[in-house]
């Protein structure tokens, strides 16, 4: 593993005050494998941004470890060198500095010299398409074109893990696309490991080899995408039918329906059959009434449904 969180807990205490202590990461534990995409989601306040700054070094744990490459990070001030953020915003470059100056002035605090840096710097723009504006002060930069110094800033130190909290939020499609494809780059082709933390649940469908969903600083459910699809797997098919739809008492108590058009004389419902001999069931009350099935298919499960479902239940 090239990244392991053990047992990790963060609790905030107020000096001089009454308020309670808060428990914002609750025992949470994960590792990532080399190569691999690992999307951390969650609501809001569930503690993905704390956990993400733990690993970064930038807040102290109250308890557990965070093991990278075997060595533990806290103890052996080296391993952060192989450890690299992109932090939510804006804020990951100096905004006084052009898209070089920032190259060498992050590198150059993490030990880096600027020779090294002066033979990767070329290429590392021209790939994340800021070359033009290297020489350009970052304050007059595109966000899109901040982020993708941001990952370049995180990249010219030759990370073995990188830390991505909302990489892609805010940007066009163009700037969003290429970010997509240099993590996939990172991963595939150069066997790096990235944390992943988004609120963007198409990119982690695109991108994430596996996904963790923390809820109120505990890790409930993890696994790849296929896993928690069979976890969560349901019996849900939409309708649409011709014809007055006026359901009667047994049907409904029997399953839980949804309209969700209704117009021209046609009803879209979402139907939960509860299994596949419900299906047929509620098929054969079709037949045997006066609406014309027009269509009929079992919807799918995905990530934005699963990530409901767990918020939900657990």
């Amino acid at each position: 593993m090239i990244l392991e969180v053990k047992n990790l807990q963060k609790i905030y205490t107020t000096p001089f005050s009454k308020k309670p202590p808060m428990e914002a990461v609750k025992d949470i534990s994960f590792q990532i494998k080399p190569g691999e995409v690992y999307a951390l989601l969650g609501p809001n306040g569930a503690g993905k941004s704390t956990t993400i700054k733990m690993i970064a070094g930038l807040i102290h744990p109250t308890s557990g470890k965070i093991l990278l490459g075997g060595k533990e990070l806290g103890k052996d001030v080296s391993v952060y060198k192989s450890l690299s953020a992109v932090l939510e915003g804006t804020r990951n470059v100096y905004w006084r500095m052009n898209p070089l100056e920032n190259l060498h002035y992050f590198a150059n605090l993490r030990g880096v010299s600027s020779k090294i840096v002066s033979e990767k710097a070329d290429k590392l723009l021209t790939e994340l398409e800021i070359d033009a504006k290297k020489k350009n002060q970052s304050q007059h930069l595109s966000r899109g074109m901040l982020q993708k110094l941001a990952l370049g800033v995180a990249l010219i130190t030759d990370p073995k893990i990188i830390l991505l909290d909302e990489p892609t939020l805010g940007l066009d499609v163009s700037s969003s696309r290429k970010i997509k494809e240099k993590i996939k780059y990172l991963t595939k082709e150069e066997g790096r490991s990235i944390l992943l933390t988004t609120h963007q649940l198409d990119l982690v469908e695109e991108i994430a080899d596996r996904v963790g969903i923390i809820r109120a600083g505990k890790l409930v459910v993890e696994g790849t995408l296929t896993e928690l699809k069979s976890v969560f797997k349901t019996s849900i098919y939409r309708a649409k039918l011709r014809g007055v739809w006026k359901p009667d008492k047994k049907i409904i108590s029997k399953f839980s329906i949804k309209i969700r058009n209704e117009q021209q004389g046609l009803t879209e419902i979402d139907l939960d059959a509860k299994s596949k001999k419900g299906s047929f069931e509620f098929l054969d009350y079709i037949n045997k009434s006066s609406l014309e099935l027009v269509s009929f298919s079992k919807l799918e499960e995905d990530l934005e449904e699963i990530f409901l479902r767990v918020l939900e239940t657990k």
